[in-house]
């Protein structure tokens, strides 16, 4: 079971924002046009495009970022704080990048506390949470070893591997945060 928090960070690392990754030059051109008479195919299929690329590229980084060897002694302890101070992530819609994920986390002042007293920077949470998420998901799922999708982190695969109680408390640390949101909601 994943939990609600889980599923943000997850979203958020495959979601972008093509048009912050654009040239400055294409963006000012189509937001000109857009304005006028909505974008054109060509510009509908240009910010396709660029959002696919920053797709992958933000899945690669994701894939790829080595979670501290200390990972879980230091983040099952900080998503029980975060848990017990009832604080969720931002928002993320199909439009957010990685670094706008990370910006919005660094202006959330109740998690900068404890951020800070776990030795993490928002850019650390974002990309280590989601980087477990992601391994552990692929992991869960033998399909995607032949897919497209992006080469984990040996090194990532090897710690969540030889810490499985660890992750699976983690998991159900970010699942309480689910289970509470589904009785709020009447679910």
């Amino acid at each position: 079971m994943t939990s609600s928090f889980l599923r943000k960070m997850l979203l958020t690392g495959a979601c972008v924002l093509g048009a912050s990754v654009a040239s400055g030059n294409i963006r000012h051109a189509m937001a000109q046009d857009v304005a006028r008479h909505g974008p054109t195919p060509e510009q509908k299929a240009e910010m396709e495009r660029v959002v696919h690329e920053a797709v992958q590229h933000d899945m690669q980084s994701v894939a790829q970022y080595p979670l501290p060897k200390d990972f879980f002694a230091r983040m099952l302890p900080m998503m029980q704080q975060i848990t017990q101070a009832h604080i969720s992530p931002p928002i993320a819609t199909s439009n957010t990048t990685l670094a706008m994920t990370i910006r919005r986390m660094e202006a959330m002042q109740q998690l900068q506390p404890i951020l800070q007293r776990n030795g993490m920077s928002a850019r650390d949470f974002v990309m280590s949470i989601t980087c477990f998420g992601m391994t552990t998901a692929l992991l869960q799922d033998p399909k995607h070893k032949n897919s497209t999708l992006p080469h984990l982190n040996p090194a990532n695969v090897r710690l969540i591997q030889s810490h499985e109680a660890d992750a699976q408390a983690l998991i159900q640390v970010m699942s309480a945060d689910e289970d509470e949101e589904s009785l709020e909601a009447g679910l």
